[in-house]
């Protein structure tokens, strides 16, 4: 891999990640406590879940707006696909 890796350091574990966004959606997760709420398992499929909603989008997505409404709405959305999430996203937006 060719590339800077952004290494996040928390609760005594390092978190490798190739891409920014991924490591700023990690954060994101932190913030609102879905590894407190949820698990620490919860907080990694959060980081992916939201990552991968991100790279789907055709539209110019608010990377932070989307992280938060997943992780307010996260039992809620946990289990539905990229565009399904999207979708709910966008409508909560209008």
């Amino acid at each position: 891999m060719r590339g800077p890796i952004f290494t996040v350091a928390y609760n005594g574990n390092e978190h490798k990640f190739e891409y920014g966004a991924e490591a700023y959606i990690f954060d994101t997760g932190v913030y609102h406590d879905i590894d407190e709420k949820y698990g620490a398992a919860a907080l990694m499929t959060f980081t992916r879940l939201v990552f991968s909603c991100y790279l789907k989008d055709s539209n110019r997505t608010p990377l932070g707006a989307l992280a938060d409404y997943v992780a307010e709405h996260w039992n809620e959305v946990k289990d539905l696909g990229r565009y399904d999430i999207l979708e709910r996203f966008y409508l909560s937006e209008g």
